[in-house]
């Protein structure tokens, strides 16, 4: 008699600690490293600690099984008390921080302003104790109810890379989107949002030819830094990973939203004015309604929209670029980006600053939402004033392009909301000789357009290309035929016209042969 085979999914039997970072990027003079601690429940197969890779936090073949749904349940750990050492890829010490102190959801951060030698350094982080005691006692049930556990044995919890550029760089640094600007991530609809819960790394789709334009952009600007800025949320941060290894795409760094920040801060609200209902009346109960309607409508929107996240991690990021480096910023229609993009080069340019700065932040209702609160738009202030302080007033952006998909408006329609939102006439005054961003479709619209300011060649135009072919863009297989529908097509600049028109007439002379 057959037995039946054995289905059952491996029991978990142990914990393990992480820290999850996704690796950072600084200057000589000041540079800093993010992360989150976490727990993993494992089994007795993942205690092998060589088969764990601890810059992404993946056990070795879970690289193409992990899904954010799998890590949405992953439980911080509270207060956790950490230390960062960076090595040289010699394995020299160049630094090694004091005690820095997690938050109750186990997220840390730790500023250098050591000076670093330039290059790729490894850092890691260890695991010194605990300063919750409801997270010991946590710890000590476990290990008390668990023979012979790793969770107490774990001492380096974390790894990752820290690329430090010299203060008189010049360079460019590129900063992209995620969703629908590399990745084919169906945001248009709720059973898309919910699909990508699950979603493994290979079911997750770049759009056609956009890790070969990374590539070749990592190339032709001789190793230029790559940044990710998503408003996913932060439990995304390993598919992501894998993701992006899948790809063949290095990166620098990986900024993902805390979705619980939001949420903390709303009850955090909700409680102050419990038990302190005389402040919240003083000037009226009128103007106290109003005030927590807009905080509570600008919270719940946020845990959506991408506003205030993506421009204050833009102005948190160039704290730490040297004065002089350029930026090249890629992003889509189908939220705010083209809006984030100017408003990041007005606050860069102190356009906007100060009282006027807060408050237009705080007015702000842009695609309908209000979803900068006040603490937001005092936060982005206290940002911009320390950019200013550090690099004086200028523009850092050399380009920014926007991927012009169907769910979202034109280039012409973009830089109409942009002017409708800015204060009137700052638009045509600031970006009159040089465009805020431009609106093209897809990797090939990218490609000329980043030819056309020299940071592509013709060949590499046609590398990008070679990568979309036979892949598949919103339900339609990209051939020779497509390619060529594209090209007549594309949005571009009227500089870019003879660009194209070479390149439609190669495509042409190749696809013939």
């Amino acid at each position: 008699m057959s037995q039946e085979p054995n289905t059952s999914q491996p029991i978990i039997t142990d914990i393990k600690r992480i820290a999850v970072c996704g690796g950072s990027l600084g200057r000589e003079r000041r540079s800093y490293v993010r992360g989150q601690v976490v727990d993993v429940g494992i089994t007795d197969l993942m205690k092998a600690d060589g088969l764990w890779d601890l810059v992404t936090g993946l056990f070795k073949g879970d690289e193409t099984k992990i899904t954010p749904f799998l890590d949405f349940s992953l439980a911080p750990v509270r207060k956790p008390v950490l230390k960062l050492e960076v090595y040289e890829p010699n394995g020299k010490l160049i630094y090694a921080s004091g005690k820095i102190k997690a938050d109750e959801d186990g997220f840390f951060s730790c500023e250098i302003r050591d000076k670093l030698p330039v290059g790729s350094h490894d850092f890691q982080v260890i695991l010194e104790g605990l300063d919750s005691f409801r997270q010991y006692s946590k710890d000590l049930a476990h290990l008390n109810a668990t023979e012979n556990s790793i969770l107490g044995k774990t001492t380096i919890v974390g790894k990752g890379k820290l690329r430090i550029i010299p203060e008189e760089y010049q360079g460019i640094v590129v900063t992209s989107d995620i969703d629908q600007t590399y990745l084919a991530t169906d945001i248009h609809s709720g059973k898309g949002k919910f699909s990508a819960l699950f979603e493994t790394p290979n079911q997750k789709q770049a759009l056609p030819g956009m890790p070969e334009l990374y590539r070749e952009l990592r190339i032709s600007l001789e190793n230029a830094p790559l940044a990710f800025i998503s408003a996913s949320p932060h439990f995304f941060r390993r598919t992501m990973l894998a993701t992006i290894t899948k790809d063949n795409i290095q990166i620098e760094s990986l900024h993902l939203k805390y979705l619980e920040g939001t949420i903390k801060g709303v009850f955090d609200k909700v409680i102050d004015t419990i038990f302190n209902p005389l402040e919240f009346f003083q000037n009226g109960f009128k103007p106290a309604w109003s005030r927590t309607k807009k905080f509570l409508g600008a919270s719940y929107q946020s845990l959506f929209d991408q506003m205030s996240y993506k421009l204050s991690i833009l102005l948190y990021d160039r704290i730490y670029l040297p004065t002089q480096s350029k930026e090249i910023l890629l992003g889509d229609n189908t939220e705010s980006d083209y809006m984030i993009f100017t408003l990041y080069q007005l606050i860069c340019l102190g356009k906007l600053t100060g009282d006027e700065l807060e408050e237009y932040l705080y007015k702000l209702n842009f695609l309908g939402r209000d979803a900068i609160t006040r603490d937001a738009a005092k936060k982005i202030r206290l940002y911009a004033e320390e950019i200013l302080r550090i690099h004086g007033p200028k523009n850092p952006v050399s380009l920014s392009i926007i991927n012009r998909t169907n769910h979202g408006p034109s280039e012409m329609e973009m830089r109409q909301k942009v002017k409708d939102a800015l204060p009137p006439g700052m638009y045509d005054s600031e970006f009159s000789k040089k465009q805020a961003f431009y609106g093209t479709e897809g990797a090939m619209g990218m490609a000329i357009i980043l030819e056309n300011f020299g940071y592509l060649d013709t060949n590499q135009i046609l590398s990008v290309i070679a990568g979309m072919i036979g892949k598949v863009l919103e339900g339609k297989l990209v051939d020779e035929t497509f390619i060529l529908k594209q090209i007549d097509e594309l949005t571009l600049p009227k500089e870019t016209e003879t660009t194209r028109s070479k390149l439609k007439e190669s495509l042409q002379s190749a696809f013939q042969n």
